[in-house]
């Protein structure tokens, strides 16, 4: 299954139906159930398919020391059979509807997933509540998938990137659980008691943490009702203790490693607003201007005219806790501090002058384009309603557009002078090792 970061998009408005309230925007119906679930419906019946998904907020920032990799390891398992349907029974099902079913793990949230026609909706909603509500996990089942989760981690460590961004996220995140890794530990997943995963599901995977959305076309009323029937019912559970989420800026670190590697690499940041936060918006577009293709700065002088990079870019991670700014690079080795410094440099310029008037334009024709294309798919409609769903601020699915295109010139130059310090900035490098 899949190793995921977030980011994306929701609505708002208030009525009340099946004794439980619910809201609708532009063609998006939101039900918040008696025992705490919420669903979201989006129909479109120009669609020629539909997506049907559960987002459990639970992932990496809910995992003690001891329980490294957990989240990750119990989403390989949840497939494994259920009450109504053991064995391979939804998977051989999901594959005779012509359908397609896959999950993924982040350090906020799990997410689980079916798309299929039209005609396999109900089905759909019918295999993901059992799953949700009667996992097996046999335990034949959880020997055999240890090792494939242990043969996972060890190629994941295989990639100079993934040894980076561990490095990176734990030195970044000093404080917070985001400092968790999300992929786990391989001594924890070789030995953690069948039980003890039990437990971990019993614990998080309650209706107050998850959000089912059904997007794309189906048969609106038949739906609902299903989705009130069966997600609607299940057992409330007590709410685990909340993940410490939230970062104070600290002085940045340089961190050096060497490995056995032929370039070298890195990656460079500093924290950023939460998603509760509209500087989100302006952290977009600072990073887009900055490092958001080639014709961005960071491109256009490291690699272009100064050739000290084969690739640089950069991104803003909107997280519902401490968002953080990530910049990767890959570079000659020989040329590890001039990368270093240039960026501070591109940086302090920004800083210092601002954003051009063609910078902001082009910033918001790639987020229009960006938005348009991954708004075709049900899928992916189903995610961005999803993820602002889990990260407190719903309205963003339906607002992110316009709230970007209210952004002027100064809103970039505005967020690096308040989270932007030289002093704060934290960067890990892996270097080959010395011959």
């Amino acid at each position: 299954m899949k190793k995921i970061k977030l980011e994306i998009l929701l609505m708002t408005a208030l009525c009340f139906v099946f004794a439980c309230g619910c809201a609708s925007s532009k063609g998006a119906k939101r039900v918040k159930y008696d025992n705490g679930l919420t669903s979201i419906f989006r129909n479109d019946k120009n669609s020629m398919a539909a997506s049907v998904a559960v987002y459990v907020r639970v992932g990496a920032v809910d995992e003690k020391p001891e329980q490294a990799g957990l989240s990750h390891f119990l989403e390989h398992l949840m497939f494994k059979g259920s009450k109504n349907y053991p064995g391979d029974e939804l998977s051989r099902r999901v594959e005779n509807m012509g359908g397609y079913i896959n999950a993924a793990t982040s350090s906020e949230y799990t997410m689980y997933y079916i798309d299929v026609q039209r005609d396999g909706v109900e089905e759909a909603v019918k295999m993901l509540a059992d799953t949700m509500q009667n996992p097996l996990f046999p335990a034949d089942d959880v020997d055999r998938e240890r090792k494939v989760v242990i043969e996972e981690i060890q190629r994941y460590f295989d990639n100079p990137h993934a040894v980076l961004g561990e490095i990176f996220s734990a030195n970044l995140y000093r404080q917070s659980a985001l400092r968790n890794s999300v992929i786990g530990n391989e001594k924890v997943i070789s030995s953690i008691p069948r039980d003890e995963i039990y437990n971990y599901f019993r614990t998080h995977y309650i209706p107050q943490k998850m959000t089912v959305v059904v997007s794309g076309n189906f048969d609106k009323s038949a739906i609902e009702k299903l989705v009130a029937k069966t997600f609607g019912n299940f057992e409330v559970r007590p709410s685990p203790q909340e993940p410490l989420l939230f970062e104070e800026a600290q002085p940045g670190e340089a961190i050096v490693k060497k490995g056995k590697v032929e370039v070298g690499y890195m990656f460079f940041g500093f924290l950023g607003p939460d998603a509760s936060s509209d500087d989100i918006f302006a952290a977009d577009l600072a990073m887009h201007a900055l490092g958001g293709g080639k014709s961005s700065r960071l491109y256009r002088v490291l690699k272009e005219e100064k050739q000290l990079v084969y690739s640089i870019g950069s991104s803003f991670q909107t997280m519902k806790g401490t968002g953080a700014v990530f910049i990767s690079a890959v570079f000659d080795p020989a040329n590890y501090e001039k990368v270093k410094d240039e960026i501070n440099v591109q940086i302090q310029n920004m800083l210092d002058n601002g954003i051009s008037e063609e910078e902001l334009e082009r910033a918001n024709v790639s987020m229009r384009t960006a938005w348009s294309f991954s708004f075709e798919k049900p899928f992916n409609i189903g995610y961005a309603y999803g993820i602002w769903q889990l990260m407190g601020r719903p309205e963003i699915a339906e607002q992110y557009l316009s709230k970007m295109n209210a952004l002027k010139i100064i809103d970039a130059q505005n967020f690096l002078k308040k989270y932007y310090s030289r002093e704060n900035v934290v960067s890990a490098a892996l270097l080959p090792e010395e011959k």
